[in-house]
This record gives C-alpha cells, sequence and structure tokens, in this order.
C-alpha cells in the first residue's frame, strides 16, 4: 500500500535520484495532466483579460499558445525521459520501428505543411479544392488542415457546414485549387437564351445594364490584391468590365453573361441578376427558352 502512496505521489517521485521505467511514466503522466490544466486556466484568462479583436485573432493566438506549451513540454519532458540511461535502448528500439512504420506519411506531412506555409501555399480563409473537394480552409495543423466544406455545384458553392480533415500530403500527391482569400473575386458567367424571332438587340441591351448595374466591384480593392498577389504570382486581371457574349445557335440565340464576383456572394449575385433579367424581359415581351 505504502508503494503505491509513494509511486502516486508526484513531489517523491522528483526527489528522486534514480527513478525505475514505472515511476518514469507515472511522472510524465502527471506532467501532461499538469501542462494540460495550466494551458487552459492560461487561454481562459487570456481571453478575459485581453478579449480577442474577432474570431480569426482568437483562432491564431490559441493556435499560438497551443504550439508553445506543447513545445515547452517536449523540451521539459526530455530529462525525465532519459534521465534512467538503461532504459534508453528499449525506448530507441520501439521508436525506431514507429518511425520505419509511419516514415512515409509522417515526413510526406512534414513536407506537406512546410509547403502549404510557403509563398504558393494557402492560408486560413482560402477557398481550396483538392481531391474532389472544395472548402474554406479553417485549419492547418502539422500533420494535417481542415475545410469547411462547400458544395461543388458552381452554380451554388454554399457551405454544407461539414469539417473535413486531410492530411498535409495530399498537397504533394494531388492538384490544388486555390482561391486567395486577399483576391475574393472570381468570374462567373451564366447564359440567357432567346428564340431567333425575339429582339436580339434589345436583349443585349437590357443585359448589358443589367451586369454594369448588379455587379458593382471595387476596382481599387481589386487592383490592391493583385498587385498584392504579384509579388509571389504572376497576376494579370486585365479587362475587369462585365461583358455580354452573343453566339447564335439552333433553336436560338444565347447569351453569357461574364462578370467578377465575390466567392461568398456568387449565389446571390446570380439570383439578383436573374430576377432583374426575368423583371425586364417581362416588360420588354422578350420571351425566354
Amino acid at each position: 500500500m505504502l508503494e503505491i502512496v509513494e509511486l502516486l505521489n508526484p513531489l517523491y517521485l522528483l526527489g528522486l535520484k534514480e527513478r525505475s521505467f514505472t515511476q518514469d511514466f507515472v511522472l510524465v503522466i502527471y506532467f501532461i495532466l499538469s501542462l494540460i490544466v495550466i494551458y487552459k486556466s492560461f487561454v481562459f484568462l487570456l481571453d478575459r483579460l485581453i478579449p480577442p479583436a474577432d474570431a480569426s485573432a482568437q483562432y491564431n493566438r490559441r493556435r499560438l499558445t497551443r504550439i508553445s506549451f506543447v513545445l515547452v513540454g517536449v523540451i521539459s519532458l526530455l530529462p525525465v525521459v532519459f534521465s534512467g540511461l538503461s532504459y534508453l535502448p528499449t525506448v530507441m528500439g520501439l521508436a525506431g520501428a514507429g518511425i520505419v512504420i509511419s516514415l512515409k506519411d509522417v515526413t510526406l506531412n512534414y513536407v506537406g505543411w512546410f509547403l502549404i506555409h510557403g509563398s504558393n501555399g494557402f492560408e486560413v480563409g482560402d477557398r481550396i479544392e483538392i481531391e474532389g473537394v472544395k472548402g474554406d480552409v479553417v485549419n492547418i495543423g502539422i500533420n494535417r488542415f481542415t475545410l469547411m466544406e462547400v458544395s461543388v455545384d458552381p452554380k451554388s458553392e454554399q457551405s454544407t457546414n461539414r469539417l473535413i480533415h486531410l492530411p498535409n500530403h495530399s498537397v504533394i500527391l494531388n492538384k490544388v485549387y486555390v482561391i486567395k482569400e486577399k483576391m475574393g473575386f472570381v468570374w462567373d458567367e451564366f447564359k440567357v437564351k432567346i428564340p431567333h424571332s425575339a429582339d436580339w438587340k434589345k436583349a443585349e441591351e437590357i443585359l448589358n445594364s443589367i451586369i454594369k448595374n448588379e455587379s458593382v466591384i471595387d476596382r481599387p480593392q481589386i487592383d490592391y490584391t493583385a498587385r498584392e498577389l504579384s509579388k509571389n504570382y504572376l497576376v494579370r486581371l486585365g479587362i475587369t468590365t462585365p461583358i455580354v457574349y452573343i453566339l447564335t445557335e439552333e433553336g436560338g440565340v444565347l447569351f453569357s453573361l461574364r462578370y467578377l464576383t465575390h466567392i461568398k456572394e456568387k449565389r446571390n449575385q446570380r439570383a439578383n441578376i436573374s430576377k432583374v433579367i426575368l423583371r425586364e424581359f417581362e416588360e420588354a415581351r422578350i420571351p425566354l427558352l
């Protein structure tokens, strides 16, 4: 009974000059639990004393704090783990076996982490598409990153409210399509078709007027973000004004409306433009196909 009490007493274990493997293991458990309690208390007090400006600032601060505590914990545990040198060969043997088994994925995940944080990677808030999955990046860890999934249907791109976790090595083995949050704008295009017998000139005039009035963008902001992106990418936006293309085909005249829209307002923008088109065409007596 006394041995059990001594084994569960962290102060007694710390006072020993030589400890068994079991005593070292118990001491490590105590240390990890203490570190978790200190971390939780520190984060709680930090949020109360210095409230974060927004959710993004809170996420970044907590992530930095968590990484700092993990590093401090690992460094502090080294003397405890290696104090019993007689167990070192066993520990190294077990560690080596584990490394051999998981070396490929772990190494690739670390390499992927560096690629993600490189100049050609992505960051929290960017929208990416990889392995047939599209979503907004909400977390980037050492081994994996997390997406808030959005629908792959280009007509909607609405959030599905599902979190998807992907290993970092996915960025090495797959193509990654990135829409930088700094840019925020994408080209959208949808089509309107009318019969050959309808007044196509009037329809073109109406459509040009609609997209110029409805697809209003902040040109100075786009110019600024383009300059920022050009530091790492060869970005040439060219003409950013909306345009209507006309194509004659069997059965009617096809109009393609092309304009810049904010990535997260794409569906709402389409809906607003569609409502105006229906109203204007109805007043002009132009039928749709």
